[in-house]
């Protein structure tokens, strides 16, 4: 991954659930966490442009799947992972349909389960980010490639 720290948000209503996934987070990653406590907390900051959002389904005022939508709008390139005590395959099924990564059902296991697929996630968006880059880099060897064969035609065309 590239030195700059990837910023993570962790929406999560449950305060005392958001504070404990935040601290596990920042404990074992080196990514740069925010934490909000609603879906409007983090719409006010999502000018910071966060690589993923660690999204809790059920908010007040806003479902978790609502916030991802208007998020999406405006950077199509966040990730979410949705980490809900929602167990309804539905919901699951929906997160997935409108474009999460992953959705995680909170049990004891939630906070090791979200940080690897956090890990997973933002690696999985490097090397798609590092394609683009290669696929960039082709295209302007090609290109170059094809103005040098050019250049040689005409040279001894006219020659």
């Amino acid at each position: 991954m590239s030195s700059e720290k990837s910023v993570i948000f962790i929406v999560e209503d449950d305060a005392a659930f958001n504070k404990l996934i935040s601290s596990y987070v920042k404990s074992k990653s080196e990514y740069e966490v925010y934490s909000y406590l609603s879906g409007e907390e983090c719409l006010e900051k999502i000018h910071k442009n966060p690589d993923l959002i660690l999204m809790d389904y059920d908010l007040p005022f806003r479902d978790g799947i609502e916030v991802m939508g208007v998020v999406k709008k405006k950077y199509p390139d966040t990730i979410f992972i949705f980490l809900s005590g929602q167990t309804n395959v539905k919901v699951a099924v929906e997160a997935l349909k409108e474009g999460a990564f992953d959705y995680i059902v909170k049990d004891n296991h939630a906070k090791e389960n979200a940080l690897n697929k956090i890990d997973q996630a933002l690696k999985m968006k490097q090397l798609v980010k590092d394609q683009k880059s290669y696929k960039m880099v082709i295209r302007i060897l090609v290109g170059i490639i094809i103005v040098s064969w050019v250049a040689l035609f005409l040279y001894f065309l006219v020659k």
